[in-house]
């Protein structure tokens, strides 16, 4: 009897499961659902960049997918304008199959087959005619990929869309090595004695050598260190005039995987510029060679849209702009966190006939997708209802929805403007609070996020929300969208709609950061990036209540880590590191942490207590939100912003002179009690200067004679002081003025 390793039978049947093993390996990989977003439409065009097609939910499509498929028409024997949707994909280096269902046709029946029609992805493109499945084969190395459908100068009346599918296909060793001799080839042609030479170079032999080892191992990261140094090389070695960034707008609009820029840049001509637009990195210089994008909207100027971003993600970001002889300049560098992901769900009961229920569910899907990546908001379910007797569309505080029969209500921007109310504009009482309107419960919203929301989105600088008991709107001199989306002829829906759907919802969701309550399940505002810190940066925290020691005092922690109100100076709290305070963010809940420099405690809140506890992570007793107060601080020509520090809904509060405590959250901006300043070394400086007059320093205030007057941190003053509210020192004894 044979050895069992020796049983031809068995080594047959161990060869035909390693042949299926290894088939089912090698097999080709739907990836549709990990790399394109909204592939069958059926949240409209959430996700995808739109120019000139309309949603469409009849059945006249032979390829139509489900519910919603892309068209562009006109009537029979006219011509479509030029049109296109499309999406960059985040691709590893492979082979991919496009496939999409598609067509390009005349209706008149004059033309046998159209032009001008291309599904594409890259550069790689199929053209598109009768209504069939179209594919495309692509192989990608590094960067990013564009796929798109494309109608350009065509004789068609009808182009359509549906179904987009993205398979990674077996290992094609041939096609990646192709494509890899390409960028060589192109990298020769570019190379010569320049500077960035030696770099450029090296990287080519490297592509060379993968080619002749016949893998494919490593070959993303070989392209991309190929294509950078190719890039660098022409940068390096540019002629002609540098251009400038003339201008950075400080304020990005964050999403949880969106954010928006704004800059302005010289020149402006496209016969010179070949690129506009921002780069970004999770490194604080990014640069071209990290992420870019040049995709922009218009609006009083440019608004440029950084896409599929990690949310909860710190990130650097800036402008730059470079021409056509490869010249680069950049602006500013801003740090700003992407939000948290929002967990906004909702269902809608399918109560109307088959079209009302098509259009009423995939708005409510898109507003889904714009509320998931757009904000940040939690605790909401949308409960969506038919409702034939509703003249338009209504919703109440926590989503409760109901969309009537009229066809122009069944929209995204109506399920918007319903949303609004769902998440508290119009139905929570913080949006009739006075504290928060201009006018009681109405007029002008007087919350700092929301404004400088509706600011940078109409680039006015006097822009402001307004509203009735009910609805919000922007007030400005740009005549641009109206964000709140009042009414069914706010929202045409034209393809270009996308920024007036982002706007709602930014804006939206800065008056939750300002303090509108989105549900009472959350029942406070929401966390924000609001106070721009450095975490190795030492900051000093004072009151700005004068009776209490606005003037003379500071936050500080003993040494058993209760909190403690001292006289202090800047000089002596540099000497103190009990008095400073590292300020720490994390952008993955969207809240600060406050740790004491001096003995490594993080500010806490238990027990109806503020305290300081010995933590290394902050648990939710130590995530504090650092709430803008509504009017700034001024101290003659000292201007800064002061703050609520909050946790868990209860507010830092000064009790008396020493005394530290906490307070309910008090929404009055004037509630000085509950302010604090947060001041670096250099803002400390100029506030101790301007208020103490000369620095003639006395070790001991006590011991000083009868017309000598000092303060607490031991400052000589300009004669007898005559502010309120100051403790100083006259002949040793103590006096309050």
């Amino acid at each position: 009897m044979q050895p069992d390793n020796q049983d031809p039978m068995k080594r047959f049947f161990l060869s035909y499961i390693f042949l299926l093993f290894a088939m089912g390996m090698m097999a080709d990989k739907d990836v549709t659902n990990t790399y394109v977003e909204n592939p069958d439409f059926e949240a409209r065009f959430a996700g995808w960049d739109n120019n000139g097609f309309y949603y469409v939910t009849n059945s006249s499509f032979s390829k139509k997918h489900k519910y919603i498929y892309m068209e562009r028409w006109v009537a029979s024997g006219n011509k479509i304008p030029n049109v296109e949707i499309s999406q960059n994909l985040c691709l590893p280096a492979g082979t991919y199959m496009l496939k999409a269902g598609c067509q390009n046709i005349q209706q008149s029946g004059n033309i046998e087959e159209c032009s001008g029609a291309t599904l594409y992805a890259n550069d790689e493109a199929t053209t598109v005619t009768e209504s069939k499945d179209y594919s495309v084969t692509f192989t990608v190395l590094q960067g990013v990929t564009r796929i798109g459908f494309k109608v350009a100068s065509t004789n068609a009346n009808w182009a359509s869309i549906d179904n987009v599918r993205l398979t990674l296909l077996d290992t094609n060793i041939e096609a990646e090595h192709a494509a890899l001799q390409k960028m060589i080839d192109e990298a020769e042609t570019v190379l010569d004695e320049g500077e960035g030479a030696t770099e450029l170079t090296a990287a080519i032999n490297d592509a060379k050598g993968l080619i002749e080892t016949g893998t494919n191992e490593g070959i993303g990261t070989l392209a991309k260190c190929l294509s950078d140094a190719t890039l660098n090389y022409r940068i390096l070695n540019a002629t002609g005039t540098t251009p400038r960034v003339t201008s950075t707008n400080k304020f990005v609009a964050a999403g949880a995987t969106v954010l928006l820029g704004r800059m302005t840049a010289q020149p402006t001509s496209t016969s010179i510029v070949m690129e506009k637009g921002f780069c970004w990195s999770e490194a604080p210089e990014p640069t071209i060679f990290d992420n870019r994008s040049t995709r922009f909207f218009s609006a009083n100027g440019e608004i440029y849209c950084m896409e599929k971003l990690k949310p909860g993600t710190m990130y650097y970001v800036r402008p730059y702009i470079l021409t056509k002889n490869y010249k680069l300049a950049y602006g500013d560098i801003i740090k700003v966190p992407t939000l948290p992901k929002g967990t906004v769900t909702a269902e809608y009961d399918n109560g109307g006939s088959t079209e009302e229920n098509y259009r009423i569910a995939s708005a409510v899907e898109e507003i889904k997708w714009l509320y998931n990546n757009i904000s940040s908001v939690k605790g909401i379910n949308l409960s969506v209802h038919y409702s034939a007797g509703t003249p338009t569309a209504d919703c109440s505080y926590g989503g409760w929805m109901r969309v009537g029969s009229n066809a122009s209500y069944q929209q995204t921007g109506t399920v918007l403007h319903e949303t609004n109310h769902g998440v508290g504009v119009g139905t929570s009482d913080i949006w009739w609070d006075g504290n928060y309107r201009a006018e009681g419960n109405r007029g002008k919203w007087l919350g700092p996020r929301a404004t400088q929301m509706i600011q940078f989105l109409n680039k006015d600088n006097s822009a402001y929300m307004t509203g009735d008991n009910t609805h919000m709107w922007p007030v400005s001199s740009f005549s641009g969208p109206n964000y709140g989306i009042n009414g069914a002829h706010e929202d045409t829906y034209n393809p270009e709609n996308t920024l007036l759907y982002y706007g709602n919802v930014l804006i939206t969701h800065a008056l939750h950061q300002d303090g509108l309550i989105c549900s009472s399940s959350v029942g406070f505002a929401s966390p924000a990036y609001t106070f721009e810190q450095e975490d190795e940066t030492k900051y000093y925290i004072k009151t700005t209540d004068d009776e209490f020691g606005n003037e003379t005092s500071l936050l500080g922690v003993t040494e058993t880590g209760a909190l403690t109100h001292q006289p202090m100076n800047i000089a002596l709290a540099q000497a103190d590191d009990n008095f400073a305070w590292n300020i720490l963010y994390d952008p993955k809940t969207a809240y600060y942490s406050l740790r004491n420099v001096g003995t490594g405690r993080l500010m806490s809140y238990s027990n109806q207590q503020f305290r300081t506890l010995a933590r290394t992570t902050p648990s939710a007793t130590e995530r504090v939100q650092l709430l803008p107060s509504r009017s700034t601080y001024k101290k003659s020509t000292f201007r800064t912003t002061s703050y609520w520090i909050t946790i868990n809904k209860t507010a830092l509060t000064i009790k008396s002179e020493t005394d530290i405590g906490s307070g309910s959250f008090d929404a009055n901006d004037s509630n000085t009690k509950q302010h604090w300043l947060i001041l670096t070394a250099e803002e400390m400086e100029f506030f101790d200067q301007y208020w103490t007059g000369i620095n003639d320093l006395t070790p001991d205030p006590s011991s000083v004679g009868e017309g000598s007057w000092y303060d607490l941190n031991g400052r000589k003053l300009c004669g007898q002081p005559n502010r309120k509210g100051v403790y100083i020192y006259n002949n040793g004894r103590k006096v309050l003025f």
